[in-house]
Formats: structure tokens, sequence, C-alpha cells
């Protein structure tokens, strides 16, 4: 009786233990990768946001600056708060290259700052943008897919409203990104291979199913 007691609560504990590393085993680098380099991105462009949004000369430049600040706030409490649950340590300060691109914007005046912050921020947002869409794809964590398409998500919102300002470069997303982890073109066009195919995939729904008129 005592054995097979003993044998129960076994099998309990090694449930119970067992559980969060097979969450754990779900995540893989590239997963890993998108929630540190997310974190890195909301320290520096959060904070470069709000000075947009005091310091840009052009009213646009100000609205989008809060707007992207807004955003990269709720942005940060997520991926931290998913980071804790599959055991993703995350960096408490931005890499060296995105503090010198915060000092240099914060170093600029008037419309000089507006260009800066805005084609900094669009190239920085352009970089991330395919890795987030390959994690997006390829993983096998349903929350890490949810927290990818989010991120996907809020970078195509983020270049749009960036570019809506009218002083985006095209040239912009050639600026090398941030982190030593560097996604080339391929990685880029394969991003926006995949959004362009879930956007023609919703609009085709929604000609479809909302066109005024039309029966089922």
């Amino acid at each position: 009786m005592i054995y097979r007691l003993l044998g129960v609560v076994i099998a309990c504990l090694a449930i119970g233990l067992g559980t969060p590393d097979r969450a754990f085993a779900e995540i893989d680098s590239h997963d890993r990768e998108l929630l540190v380099r997310v974190r890195q991105a909301c320290l520096w462009e959060g904070p470069i946001g709000r000075q947009a949004e005091q310091r840009g000369s052009g009213q646009r430049v100000r609205e989008v600056g809060r707007k992207l600040a807004d955003d990269h706030d709720r942005l940060d409490a997520q991926v931290r708060e998913l980071a804790s649950k599959v055991r993703v340590e995350l960096p408490g300060e931005p890499t060296e290259e995105q503090r010198s691109w915060s000092d240099e914007i914060a170093a600029a005046v008037g419309p000089g700052f507006d260009r800066l912050y805005v084609n900094r921020a669009r190239a920085a947002h352009g970089s991330i943008f395919g890795l987030a869409s390959q994690v997006r794809a390829a993983t096998r964590d349903d929350a890490m897919r949810s927290f990818a398409q989010t991120a996907v998500d809020t970078v195509m919102r983020h270049m749009t409203l960036l570019e809506s300002t009218g002083i985006a470069e095209t040239t912009s997303l050639t600026v090398s990104p941030a982190g030593g982890n560097e996604l080339g073109g391929g990685d880029i066009v394969f991003g926006v291979l995949l959004a362009g195919l879930a956007g023609g995939a919703t609009f085709g729904l929604v000609r479809v199913l909302g066109a005024p008129g039309r029966r089922a």
C-alpha cells in the first residue's frame, strides 16, 4: 500500500514538473531571437517616440510618435509576460547601435529631427519584419505564434504610419538592422510576401462576404 501510494506521488510530481519542460521545448532559437529583438526595439523606440511626440516640428510626426510609443508600451508588456512564461531572459537595455541611433536623433532639431526619427524608426521596423513573419509561419508554440502575429501587425502599422508623414525615404530600409543578427534582403522580401498573401486573402474574403447585395 505504501509503495503504491509512493508511486502515485512520484507520477504526479513527474507530470507537474514535466509540463513546463514540454512547453519550453516548443520554443526554438528563432522564437527566442524574436522575443529578444522585440524587447530591444521597445527599449529604444518607445522613448524616442515620446521625444517625437514632444519635439517633432510637424504635427503629423508628433501624432505618429505618440501612437508608436503607446504601441511599444503595450508590446513591451506582452513580450515580458511571454518571455517569463517560456523562460527566455530578456535584455535590460537596447543595443549599442540602437543607443547611437537614439543619441543621433535626440541631437537633431526641427525638420532634421523629424527626418532622422522617421527614417531610423522605419529602418528598424523593416529589419525585424522578416524575422517576425518567419516565426509566425514556423513556430510550434501557439502563444509564440500569436505574439509573432501581433509583432507583424504592429510593424506593418508602424511602417504605414511613418510613411504617412511624407518624409520617409525609400532607401531607409537599407540601414543596417539593430543588433548582431542581421537579416538580409531575402528575409525582408519573405516577410513582405507572407504579409501580402495574408492581406490578399483577407481582402478577398471581405469582398466576397461583405459586398453589398451579395448573397451567400
